[in-house]
């Protein structure tokens, strides 16, 4: 019972979470006939924004109907690994924040770190969300030859 409970907690944070970065989604939006913006990187933020919504916003449902029904059945789709090594994203950036923001002051010199410290994080995001997907990938092959 602790687990749905905990699931009807994390998934009402992930679905309502969700809705941030599909506010800065609306927000890149604005700049589209911006010509001081660059096409490709107000459509390489507006992609991002929006995945990490969709990522977020289904593994948010999926918790709520853990929360509600229980375990359910496998599934064989092939979209739940891709969206949640892509959610996996989020986490692996957040987490590596302040442990890049810490060895970055001590390590580098200069005052200006904000844009060092956020180009690694999201390194480490891209990094986490490619591995968790390949290891999603990976057992969901697993589980279709055995």
């Amino acid at each position: 019972m602790a687990k749905r409970i905990t699931a009807g907690i994390l998934g009402s944070l992930a679905v309502i979470g969700s809705l941030l970065p599909m506010g800065f989604a609306f927000e890149i939006l604005k700049d589209v006939g911006n010509p001081e913006v660059s096409f490709l990187t107000n459509f390489g933020g507006e992609l991002l924004c929006c995945l990490i919504a969709l990522a977020g916003f289904w593994t948010g449902l999926r918790f709520l109907r853990f929360a509600v029904s229980g375990p359910g059945q496998p599934s064989e789709s092939w979209v739940e690994p891709l969206l949640l090594g892509i959610g996996s994203f989020l986490p692996g950036f957040a987490f590596s924040f302040p442990i890049n923001a810490l060895w970055i002051s001590r390590t580098w010199p200069g005052n200006d770190k904000i844009e060092l410290v956020i180009g690694v994080s999201a390194c480490v995001g891209v990094a986490t969300s490619v591995i968790c997907t390949a290891v999603l990938f990976r057992k969901r092959l697993l589980r279709h030859t055995s």
